[in-house]
């Protein structure tokens, strides 16, 4: 797990620092990522479907999942805010209008500029009797839990981390999707407030997370993800021994649409073969019976090493400027090194784990 930690935060440092690709220090000495409670995220989704309900836009669900995120995240450090906005159905929905929505974005200050959002959605699809859990409920559980992990009081080492619980993504039935003026009402806010004011520069990713809860789990990086994110995600689902948890990619409306317009560096990683024949999407049997712990405790284990902070380290020496393909080299062998360990996990080690991926070139080749 070593390997792994150091792999993401390499690859998160030198693809995520300034502007996106501009050059820092090599990454702190740091120890094993905490671990994603998987059980406990899934009890959130228990009582996000089974306790609250319905959490359609503008409705007391909706109130009540931010009440709850608020109790959960508030006392861990996390600086709550909430914007509302709102939301106007298109002629021909059934919803009658102007519909209010409220964002609930959660802020730890980082003691580095920049600053890096996880995205979801915790709003229901608009249709009686949908309950969404794994549409909007397994990926609010799964930014809940990862804050609780990465939460503290004081600034954590690094860049400013935001978990933004959008809501409004779903559209006003039966009136078809429109990026602009049915659905993603929340994001397309909240992309607005940073372009008024002039902070989208500050936003140096926008991780996107949408039904990762699946029992039969198979997730697609949407293919307007930054391709540096993209080998983030690779190399690590790699290094954990996760290799079929990519099935592909292509082209999905979402709300990373609107922080890619103002260039910034998105990913969004969704399942969107929910059932025989996405079968379950947008239906009343997208319930508990259909997704399960595992699942998301697979995307929380993919999403927390690249974000869990560095411990200190003082006394640093400048490192010269690290070009991409010496981190795909680094990526393969911190790979290589987790599955020679998963191998030989009962006996000990007869080569070092390469944990110092950035040692002088020579040290290097002495190793091999």
């Amino acid at each position: 797990m070593l390997c792994i930690r150091v792999l993401a935060v390499t690859l998160l440092t030198c693809c995520l620092g300034a502007a996106c690709g501009e050059t820092q220090a090599g990454p702190a000495a740091i120890g094993d990522p905490p671990a994603f409670d998987q059980v406990r995220a899934f009890a959130d989704l228990k009582h996000l479907v089974e306790e609250i309900g319905t959490r359609r836009i503008g409705t007391p669900g909706a109130e009540q999942t931010r009440a709850y995120l608020r109790k959960q995240l508030e006392p861990l450090g996390w600086k709550i805010t909430e914007n509302s906005f709102e939301a106007v159905p298109p002629e021909g929905a059934q919803r009658k209008g102007p519909v209010q929505g409220t964002n609930f974005i959660a802020r730890r200050a980082g003691t580095e500029a920049g600053e890096i959002w996880l995205a979801t959605h915790y709003d229901t699809y608009d249709k009686p009797g949908f309950l969404g859990a794994n549409d909007g409920g397994s990926s609010t559980a799964l930014l809940l839990e990862i804050g609780r992990q990465l939460g503290g009081k004081e600034p954590r080492t690094g860049m400013s981390l935001v978990l933004a619980f959008f809501d409004g993504e779903e559209k006003f039935p039966p009136i078809a999707w429109d990026d602009d003026t049915n659905s993603t009402f929340g994001s397309r806010h909240e992309a607005l407030l940073l372009k008024s004011s002039e902070t989208q520069s500050q936003v140096r990713a926008f991780l996107l997370f949408d039904l990762i809860g699946d029992k039969d789990l198979g997730l697609l990086i949407e293919s307007s993800t930054d391709s540096r994110l993209r080998k983030i995600f690779e190399t690590t689902a790699h290094a954990l021994g996760d290799k079929r948890l990519f099935v592909g990619s292509q082209e999905i409306k979402d709300d990373h649409i609107h922080f890619r317009r103002l260039g910034i560096p998105v990913s969004n990683l969704i399942d969107f073969r929910y059932g025989p024949n996405n079968a379950f999407w947008h239906e009343v049997t997208d319930t508990m019976e259909n997704v399960s712990a595992e699942s998301i405790g697979r995307v929380g284990r993919l999403a927390l090493p690249p974000l869990s902070k560095p411990s200190r380290r003082t006394n640093r020496t400048p490192r010269r400027p690290i070009s991409f393909h010496r981190i795909q080299a680094r990526a393969r062998s911190a790979a290589r090194c987790a599955a020679e360990a998963r191998a030989r996990a009962a006996h000990p080690p007869r080569r070092r784990c390469p944990v110092q991926l950035l040692a002088p070139r020579a040290t290097r080749r002495a190793r091999r």
